[in-house]
Parts: structure tokens; C-alpha cells; sequence
């Protein structure tokens, strides 16, 4: 595993405020090189662009200028702070997209009477419009930038940390205002006071069905010692928030879920991270080194094929009991409700699926059923789901 130097950067960071400036909406394909995520921006009054807009997480980049018809420009007489891009996907979305959202916590110059400007074509909703929401920023500040958009004044809020590398005390302040907001909330205590191991599930998520194969052993055998097992993606962000901050023990699979440790100020919980690929996910740590949370992570994956899965996002992925996994067991005291019989017959079932994914089957038949009758076409694919 990769030994990653993060570190908390000491100086204070910044804002940039440009009068009469111009918030330029994400276009792509206009150049033959262009960030992953497209062009877009802020350019100042006197049409250059201004450089700390644009996002460059590593991986991940977005942000850069574009000609465009004055012409066409939209007015807004309003204070502005500059978001950046912004799509539904809750990864990227803590990782890449929030990280200018410290100036409502941190600027003493920040109002409700500002407006909080994005790119992209998608809207917040649901917990990424809660997320806002948890700020103090109410939904009609959000403002969705389609077409140049000139503003009385924009602000640019430099970013507050960078997955893998560093962060800063704006960045903390940031989650922290967020788990004191919903650690006051008595209707969350009343509801999930007495949680206190947590298995957070992805087999109830759609994507993962189709491309996590094995997560079924492991979520039961945390059931039977004790686990009550959630799925994440049917709770609220101030939900997810209090289970973060009350639980004493979380398990999950690596991915998404743990990113959430980011929204935890409890150094005490016991947190275990279970590998699904051998492909290193540096993401959590940085999270993990902010909030000073400890993990364990543990290995339960089986990768027969050398280009499989394709990607941390993309999968297949086929996960096991492994060895490693009896191992820790073991350290926590925790029984395995299976024989080994039974953990073979259920893997090579669930190699079978992880295959099926691999070589597109499961997609080939479902692109036969849509020719079929409806009805017909329910039957047969609600039989698909139960083996797959």
C-alpha cells in the first residue's frame, strides 16, 4: 500500500472578489485537450480568466476559458460566490466539488443575502442540495449558471483541500460546523441512539448489483455479531451524519461510503474498511488524517482475471471471505456463521455472476427482453435480478 504524506496546510487561504465578472458555464469538446470535465469559469471584468476557478484535483480537472457572445450574457445584480462544477455523483462531490463551500463558515464578509453560483448540468437535490442546506445555504442562493451569466461582484474562494496531499483548518471548520448543526438534533438521537455497530451496505444499491458480487457473505456475518446493517444511499445526510458521530464501530466496503468519515469528529470510532479490489483507493485518507479517525482495512477480494475490475469505479468486483478476513475475525472475536463448504459453493456462484458481468451477458439478455411484451419481459427479468 502506498504511503501517501498528507498534511494540514498552515497558512490561511483565500478569496478573490472580482467585480462585474463574467461566470462562464461548462462547454465541452471545443478543443482537441481540454480538463476531463470540461471549460468554465470565472474571467474578470476585462474578459481574462481567472485562474483559481478552474480545478485541478490530480485526477480530476475542470475549468479553463472559451470565446463567448456578449451578447448572450445574462445579468445579475448580486454578490456571487463562485462554486465551481457540480454533478450527482457523492464521491466526486466530496472529494472534487466541495471545496470552496468554506466561505460561508470561515469569511466574516459572508451573507444570506449572497448567491452561490455552479456549473453543469445537473441540480442538487436531495442530500447534495442537504449538504448546502446544512451550511445555511437555503436552496433559492443556489443559482445554476446555463449561459454566461455577468455578476455585480464574484467571489472565488480558493480551494480548501486536495484529496491525497493536504488540507486546511478552513476544510475542517467546514465539516465541523456541519456535525455540530446535526449533533444537536434531538429527533436523530430518539431515532438512533442505541446504533452503535454499524455494517453501512451496499447491496441494496442499483450499480453495485449489477457489479459487486459477494458483499452478502460479509454483510451477514457482521449481522450475526451484532452489526445492524444500513444502507447509506436510503438515509439523509444529517442521518449519515449522526451514525457517523454516536456509532462505536462502522464497517463498510471501500468506496464511496468511507469517504463519509469525513463528516466525523468521533477519534474514538472503530472503523473497518473492507478492500474489494487490489487497486490502492487514497481517497479516505485524507479524511482519515483530517478528522483523526483510525481505520483497519482488510482484504476481501478475488481478482482471477488480471484486467478485472477495469477501474476502482468501474468494477466487476468479486469479493470473498479471505484469509485476511478470517484472520481479523479472530482479532475482534467475532464467529463465522459459515461452514467451508458452504463459503465455496456461494463464491463459485457468485464467480459465475462477476463472469456473466465481465463478458456483458446479463446486458445482452436484458437487451433481449426489451423486444419482448412488457409483461412478459417483468416476469423474466424479475427471475434475472434474483440469480444475479
Amino acid at each position: 500500500m502506498p504511503e501517501l504524506e498528507i498534511h494540514k496546510k498552515t497558512d490561511q487561504i483565500n478569496s478573490f472578489e472580482y467585480e462585474n465578472a463574467v461566470i462562464l458555464p461548462r462547454i465541452t469538446g471545443v478543443r482537441a485537450e481540454e480538463p476531463m470535465w470540461g471549460l468554465g469559469g470565472v474571467c474578470n471584468q476585462e474578459g481574462n480568466f481567472v485562474d483559481s476557478s478552474a480545478y485541478d484535483g490530480g485526477w480530476a480537472t475542470y475549468g479553463g476559458p472559451y470565446l463567448w457572445n456578449e451578447e448572450e450574457e445574462e445579468y445579475l445584480e448580486e454578490e456571487v460566490i463562485y462554486f465551481g462544477m457540480f454533478f450527482k455523483h457523492w464521491g466526486h462531490f466530496l472529494v472534487d466539488l466541495i471545496g470552496r463551500m468554506w466561505y460561508p463558515v470561515c469569511s466574516a464578509k459572508y451573507s444570506q443575502n449572497m448567491k452561490v453560483a455552479y456549473l453543469g448540468e445537473e441540480k442538487p437535490d436531495q442530500n447534495h442540495l442537504e449538504f448546502f442546506q446544512l451550511l445555511g445555504i437555503n436552496e433559492k442562493q443556489l443559482i445554476h449558471v446555463t449561459k454566461p451569466m455577468r455578476c455585480r461582484k464574484v467571489i472565488v474562494p480558493e480551494i480548501a483541500f486536495r484529496s491525497c496531499m493536504w488540507y486546511t483548518e478552513e476544510a475542517l471548520q467546514m465539516f465541523r460546523y456541519i456535525i455540530n448543526h446535526v449533533s444537536k438534533n434531538e429527533d436523530l438521537h430518539k431515532k438512533y441512539g442505541k446504533v452503535k455497530k454499524i455494517y453501512f451496505s451496499r447491496t441494496q444499491f442499483g450499480k453495485a448489483q449489477n457489479s459487486e458480487f459477494g458483499e452478502e457473505m460479509l454483510e451477514y456475518i457482521f449481522e450475526q455479531n451484532g452489526y445492524t446493517s444500513i444502507a447509506p444511499e436510503k438515509l439523509s445526510l444529517s442521518e449519515q451524519v449522526y451514525l457517523w458521530n454516536h456509532a462505536e464501530n462502522i464497517a463498510c466496503v471501500n468506496g464511496t461510503i468511507p469517504l463519509n468519515v469525513a463528516f466525523c469528529a468521533n477519534s474514538n470510532l472503530k472503523l473497518t474498511v473492507l478492500n474489494k479490489t487490489s487497486i490502492f483507493h487514497g481517497n479516505p485518507y485524507l479524511f482519515l488524517k483530517m478528522q483523526k479517525v483510525k481505520a483497519r482495512f482488510v482484504d476481501v477480494y478475488k481478482e482471477p482475471f488480471k484486467k478485472y475490475p477495469k477501474s476502482l469505479g468501474e468494477g466487476p468486483f468479486l469479493m470473498t471471505i479471505t484469509k485476511e478476513f478470517v484472520s481479523w475475525m479472530g482479532e475482534e472475536d467475532m464467529r463465522l456463521p459459515y461452514r467451508a463448504r458452504e463459503i465455496q459453493i456461494r463464491t463459485v456462484k457468485n464467480q459465475i455472476k462477476y463472469c456473466f458481468a465481465i463478458l456483458g451477458i446479463t446486458r445482452k439478455i436484458r437487451m433481449l427482453l426489451s423486444k419482448m411484451c412488457p409483461d412478459k419481459m417483468k416476469q423474466i427479468a424479475r427471475k434475472i435480478r434474483g440469480i444475479h
